[in-house]
């Protein structure tokens, strides 16, 4: 009778209060997901070789955790403890060790979020008014930040990094990629891409990659400057313009219109194969050889 008890104590959710040190183990699959909220303070996630989620950290004044485990799976958020009183809360640090395996959906607001050391199929991380920083080997990464940095470095195959008032800087993605900034720098050191959607408003964009036979890549500024490193034998058909800048491209030779501002270039380096646009409006444009 009491194996029982002890059974469903593991299986039901806990709930903690304000003021309490936290320290919760649950059992999981080791492919199975994470799922953190986290209304203010600090999410921190590492990983290990067991198929068992370690929960430590402190519970913030003002708020509530609840742990549920599911069907191999684990969910657990922190949240006001009264109605109307997101505002009035204390940071809530959470530490977590999951399966290196294990996916990841991880949401701050007024949160830092660090992941090291994941291989999960899938990660989905955002935060208001924090930064991102992950390393982690993934087939999907989708990172968002409002009001703060987002930072990647590892490996991935889809990648989606948008930001809002902070920079982003991946290192190790390639196949698909989509990167979209405001009021802030992306830098990018990919391999080699079949897809890259790139765009900065009031920032600059910093690319170095490859594009695939077939592939295509467009980059567009608004407010900044662009920046596109490629390989010495990239075949592509490139065109760039900027409409109040100038361009300088290693791959053929930019030119000015007859009449008014900007500059155009039109080029097909190799055998072409790949396709590669660029513009910025109120920036410069730079493709070079690396």
């Amino acid at each position: 009778m009491m194996k029982m008890v002890w059974v469903l104590a593991l299986t039901l959710p806990m709930a903690a209060v304000a003021g309490d040190d936290i320290e919760e183990r649950r059992d999981m699959a080791a492919d199975g997901t994470v799922s953190v909220t986290n209304i203010a303070g600090e999410i921190e996630v590492a990983t290990w070789d067991r198929n068992e989620l370690h929960l430590t950290g402190d519970l913030g004044d003002g708020s509530e955790l609840r742990v549920d485990a599911s069907g191999g799976d684990v969910r657990i958020e922190v949240k006001p403890r009264s109605k109307g009183r997101h505002g009035n809360v204390d940071d809530s640090d959470l530490y977590l060790m999951v399966p290196q395996g294990a996916s990841l959906s991880l949401h701050g607001v007024s949160a830092d979020i660090t992941v090291t050391g994941s291989k999960g199929a899938r990660l989905d991380i955002e935060t208001v008014s924090g930064d991102l920083e992950v390393v982690a080997e993934t087939q999907s990464l989708d990172l968002s930040s409002v009001s703060g940095d987002v930072n990647f470095t590892g490996a991935s195959v889809r990648t989606s990094a948008e930001t809002v008032s902070g920079d982003i800087e991946l290192d190790g993605v390639s196949g698909a990629l989509d990167v979209k900034v405001v009021s802030g720098d992306a830098h990018v050191r990919g391999g080699s891409f079949s897809r890259g959607q790139f765009e900065s408003v009031s920032g600059n964009l910093e690319l170095s990659l490859a594009v695939e036979r077939g592939g295509r890549v467009t980059l567009e500024t608004m407010s900044g400057d662009a920046y596109l490193y490629l390989p010495r034998e990239q075949g592509a058909e490139i065109r760039a313009q900027s409409f109040s800048g100038d361009i300088r491209s290693d791959f053929g030779e930019p030119e000015r219109p007859g009449h008014g501002p900007g500059t155009r270039l039109q080029h097909v380096a190799g055998e072409g194969g790949a396709t590669i646009r660029v513009e910025s409006f109120s920036g410069d444009v730079e493709i070079i050889r690396r």
